[in-house]
């Protein structure tokens, strides 16, 4: 058995059983993906896809579980690498990060900034995405972590850790009528067009629960896909807007003001995501501890374990 069969078994599973698709993430040709994946099956004696027509369509159940634990066998090489360059020269390479929009802009410049400073040689890129989106980057070993809102689908393969607990805001236009109310209520809030995070995702789905649970029923002027375009809509006047705290400053908010409205709502709650039994050099414990001095080592590979 290979570490190329399994990457091919991954490749082609991950790309929705697409060989042609899964050949070219692997900068191999079609034929030779093929190859590989009927040579595991003959050494396992199994078949690992369901196949029509001459075509992939699936995994069987042996194909399944035999993925599980490919992907176990691959992160562990992966493990093994990155120990060995951290070992060597770990000042030189790069470090890939998921993350949301807001998270991007109002979480990761200061500890991004640090670490450019503390290692100079090493790249950052940065990848953005919506939280599910973000924890599968990380599952399948495309980023070594990621910082966003916890995801509605979490994959057991990826381990989330909370370090940031945000109430939620009311953004309104200057002067607005709602800054004025001795208490703010979910029934005062019905009576105005509303702009909040796109239903779907995890964020907008709690506060029109909350709306729903009231038996009351939310006006929606916009449904926006992050914390910057909902500000961008309330400061022209459509609505008021339910977003983070920490994604509203009064100086760089100069046309918006913002009322508390955690009694209202759930908070915001941030996570770093990484891969479960992952191995994370130095360099990275270093950045994680810029993001927030709880995520310590003895911390972060306890809960890397956890479930192994």
């Amino acid at each position: 058995m290979k570490l190329r069969q399994l990457q091919c078994l991954c490749a082609v599973a991950d790309a929705g059983f697409n060989i042609s698709r899964a050949a070219n993430v692997l900068h191999a040709t079609q034929p030779a993906v093929g190859k590989q994946v009927r040579e595991l099956e003959d050494e396992l004696g199994i078949d690992l896809f369901r196949r029509q027509g001459g075509r992939v369509t699936g995994l069987t159940d042996g194909g399944e579980r035999t993925l599980q634990w490919a992907r176990r066998a691959l992160q562990c090489a992966d493990n093994i690498r990155s120990m060995a360059r951290e070992m060597g020269d770990h000042a030189l390479g790069s470090v890939a990060i998921a993350t949301s929009h807001a998270h991007a802009t109002y979480i990761l410049l200061p500890p991004v900034s640090a670490f450019s400073r503390a290692f100079p040689k090493l790249r950052i890129n940065v990848l953005q995405g919506t939280p599910d989106r973000v924890a599968e980057l990380v599952r399948d070993g495309k980023v070594q972590l990621g910082v966003t809102h916890l995801p509605a689908r979490l994959p057991p393969e990826v381990v989330a850790i909370p370090f940031l607990t945000s109430p939620r805001v009311l953004v309104t236009p200057l002067g607005h009528d709602l800054l004025t109310l001795p208490m703010l209520t979910l029934e005062a809030l019905a009576d105005y067009r509303l702009i909040v995070p796109h239903s779907p995702r995890p964020e907008g789905g709690r506060i029109l629960r909350k709306f729903e649970e009231a038996g009351l029923e939310a006006d929606l002027a916009v449904q926006a896909l992050d914390a910057d375009v909902v500000k961008t809509y309330v400061e022209a006047g459509l609505g008021v807007g339910i977003i983070p705290a920490f994604c509203y400053h009064a100086q760089r908010d100069r046309g918006l003001e913002a009322r508390d409205a955690g009694h209202l709502f759930e908070p915001a709650v941030s996570a770093v995501l990484l891969r479960r039994g992952g191995h994370l050099p130095g360099y990275i414990h270093s950045f994680l501890g810029q993001l927030c001095p709880e995520l310590h080592r003895e911390r972060l590979e306890r809960e890397m374990m956890t479930g192994q």
